[in-house]
């Protein structure tokens, strides 16, 4: 099948295309750090390929739009070239984004998620949306907690992974390999912070990237990525989000 993407077509094409499309489908990612290993714009472009693929597979049932490349990166502005947008403003904008797609006629909206520090503003999004705007919303993450259990079996990941490691290196790899750098370096973690002790049972903490969690920004260790790993990640993404647009999404 074809993909429909905004960013490859005009705008007679997409009126054309609109009786058939079902779900908008938004990538989101961040403008931040990854450490030495893969380059400031690694969650957007991740979410952006992912998604192209995923039209590949969805054909006219969804229309793909151009991703939000910034985010809520607070916790890694200790690292220069590292861009924030505030809570407020990210909400705003991604309700925005819903409110100008509902009056093309599409009626249900998909983000996919990047980047995991954009979780507060995309469940506060999709509530406005859903309830102040009456648009089906929804959002998911495209990368290691979808394949964790896979990844355990096959790699034995440590637990601390999720940013500029191995996992997320290998998905860059496979999907953006042009955001990975040649010399990949393990984290330089600080791990008698108590960021690692978890003290949270159902809670959370503003945390400083910097000063809690890696002197160079990247956990886990990304000498070990792989791209065939970066394809598992992909592929088990891929059909979870199929499954979840037919047997969920498009029911509703």
């Amino acid at each position: 099948m074809s993909r429909l993407s905004v960013s490859e077509m005009v705008w007679s094409e997409v009126k054309d295309c609109l009786k058939n499309v079902k779900l908008a489908v938004i990538p989101v990612g961040s403008c931040e750090q990854h450490g030495p290993n893969t380059t400031f714009v690694t969650d957007t472009d991740r979410a952006n390929e992912f998604c192209k693929l995923l039209g590949d597979r969805m054909g006219d049932k969804i229309l793909i739009f151009p991703p939000v490349t910034y985010g809520l990166s607070n916790h890694h502005m200790g690292f220069p070239g590292t861009v924030t947008l505030s809570v407020k403003t990210m909400i705003d904008l991604l309700v925005d984004i819903g409110v100008a797609i509902k009056k093309h006629g599409i009626k249900r909206i998909l983000f996919v998620n990047g980047h995991g520090g954009n979780r507060v503003a995309l469940d506060a999004a999709i509530q406005i949306l859903k309830y102040e705007h009456e648009m089906a919303s929804y959002w998911s993450s495209m990368g290691t907690n979808l394949a964790r259990k896979a990844l355990e079996e096959k790699y034995g990941i440590p637990k601390n992974i999720g940013h500029a490691c191995q996992v997320e290196t290998s998905q860059c790899m496979y999907l953006a390999p042009w955001d990975v750098k040649s010399e990949l370096k393990p984290g330089e973690l600080h791990e008698e912070s108590v960021y690692f002790k978890n003290p949270f049972i159902d809670g959370n903490a503003a945390w400083d990237w910097k000063k809690d969690v890696s002197e160079n920004g990247a956990l886990g260790d990304a000498t070990k990525a792989d791209i065939e790993m970066g394809k598992m990640i992909t592929d088990i993404a891929l059909d979870y989000f199929e499954n979840l647009i037919n047997d969920v999404i498009l029911k509703v």
